[in-house]
């Protein structure tokens, strides 16, 4: 036991090879990176190693309180309506995807090393161009989009191929597994936004993606690096254990865009054609599974803060169900 705890794993090629090879869940991080050091341990280290002292135990009793928290939770979830046309689901929401894998050729999601290092250097200079960005450099927001646009295609070309020309149903197949991709979703929306005046909350999205990509890729072939092991597999852990915040701020940020591309509609930079295109995007990722829950959560947390409001002006709550049930009906259903 003694042993186990003060073994080294961040010095062992071995370790770090498989670590790179599987995927951790978006809760519970640490209890899960435990329960992979431990089997590893006694499969490769010392065959003796009890299991039982290492690892947290889950008894029945807690298992069957944790359900009956849950559904109660969901119980009062179910019960409690919105008022926008829908009503929570009762089962809880999942976790967060897990992040970006990087690693050794076949064990990623991005291809060779080198089409990986070249991902790693595109998303480090999105992230620099945000925050040039953010100091009011219109030169730098116009780049940033551009290269959004440059990253997300190469990833979706990485991920999905080029489409088959021939038959038709093959390339209807590629656009429809490449439509549910949050790539194509960015890409499209750097390609609407590039022409409008920069708004605040736009990088946001594209900032945080691109940090988690290089959080990625740096755990992946860094971790031998002097300042990996003081200081970057500290923001690593930090990054997964916020994922599903930085998720909700993703989704706080989308949607506070279409609220300030409203207001563009009374100004001279107004484009319809824009926004209609961008409702398109938010509808998507309502239905989308790796979004669908942080924005279902943005749109009822809106609902309760404007319902109060909303009833001293009832004709316009027609208008407001008419939009809410255009958003829930599912892109492509008949």
């Amino acid at each position: 036991m003694d042993a186990f705890k003060k073994y080294n794993f961040e010095t062992n090629e071995k370790w770090n090879s498989y670590i790179r090879s599987i995927e951790l869940p978006g809760r519970n991080v640490d209890e899960a990176m435990l329960r992979v050091k431990a089997r590893w341990y006694k499969k490769n280290i010392d065959p003796n190693l009890d299991l039982s002292q290492v690892l947290p135990a889950a008894g029945p009793q807690s298992h069957n309180q944790a359900a009956g928290s849950n559904a109660g939770t969901a119980s009062r979830s179910a019960s409690a309506g919105t008022g926008s046309g829908y009503s929570p689901r009762p089962s809880a929401p999942p976790p967060p995807p897990p992040p970006p894998r990087y690693g050794k050729t076949g064990s990623g999601t991005y291809g060779s090393v080198t089409a990986q290092r070249g991902l790693f250097f595109a998303h480090l200079g999105m992230l620099v161009l945000g925050i040039m960005a953010f100091m009011q450099s219109r030169t730098a927001y116009l780049y940033l989009m551009r290269l959004t646009i440059l990253t997300m295609g190469y990833k979706i070309y990485l991920q999905h191929g080029l489409p088959t020309i021939r038959p038709m149903s093959l390339i209807m197949d590629w656009v429809q597994r490449v439509m549910l991709t949050a790539d194509i979703q960015q890409l499209v929306t750097a390609v609407f936004f590039s022409a409008l005046p920069p708004l605040p909350v736009v990088p946001v999205p594209l900032m945080v993606l691109a940090a988690y990509h290089v959080d990625a890729y740096c755990a992946a072939h860094c971790t031998g690096h002097p300042l990996w092991q003081k200081y970057g597999n500290r923001l690593h852990t930090f990054l997964l254990r916020k994922q599903a915040d930085a998720l909700m701020l993703n989704a706080y940020c989308e949607v506070l865009t279409a609220a300030l591309m409203l207001a563009l509609l009374f100004t001279n930079a107004r484009s319809l054609l824009t926004l209609f295109f961008y409702a398109q995007i938010l509808k998507l990722k309502l239905h989308v599974p790796d979004s669908a829950p942080q924005h279902r959560r943005v749109w009822r947390r809106i609902n309760e803060v404007t319902l109060p409001y909303r009833s001293h002006v009832p004709f316009l709550e027609r208008f407001i169900q008419l939009a809410v049930r255009w958003f829930m009906t599912v892109p492509g259903a008949h």
